[in-house]
């Protein structure tokens, strides 16, 4: 007679901390599809979160669900701006970590979330440079004030610049 092995483990008897970050990064993704999300951000997430797990390959270290802590974390945007990314693009990675550590929260797979209090690096102010005069004079100029759609496009403008 067959022995049948059983493969059906309880939630509890799974060792969580040694679950592999790809494949964790794989089941998120699919809850976001599952959400809804569009194709080009579950794949943005994707890319964002695989980058850390390369990082943590990089420097010897497993790829699971342990090695997922502030202190890597930190490690990983340090490197990241060593490269001379972009400050969003560091940013942008870090709150994709920090997504996927408020879901493995969210879904069970951690007992709290590891990344909450880790805060995102900080990313230049953007000045937005106000029209000149003869900027907005143009924009008006070129309306037709006595057409409908002039009328509309000037009334709009001037709410806009008010």
């Amino acid at each position: 007679m067959m022995k049948v092995r059983k493969l059906n483990l309880k939630w509890a008897d799974i060792n969580m901390a040694e679950l592999d970050l790809t494949k964790l990064i794989s089941h998120f993704a699919q809850s976001n599809k599952a959400e809804g999300k569009s194709p080009k951000t579950v794949s943005w997430y994707s890319e964002m979160l695989l980058d850390y797990v390369r990082f943590l390959r990089s420097t010897v270290r497993e790829a699971i669900l342990a090695e997922l802590n502030a202190t890597s974390v930190r490690g990983f945007i340090i490197q990241e701006q060593q490269r001379e990314l972009s400050p969003y693009t560091v940013q942008g990675k870090v709150r994709a970590l920090k997504a996927l550590s408020s879901w493995l929260f969210a879904e069970g797979y951690t007992s709290d979330n590891l990344l909450a209090n880790l805060k995102l690096p900080k990313v230049p102010a953007k000045l937005v440079e106000p029209l000149t005069d003869a900027e907005v004079d143009k924009l008006i100029s070129v309306q037709n004030p006595l057409t409908a759609v002039g009328c509309r496009n000037i009334a709009i403008l001037i709410t806009l610049l008010d």
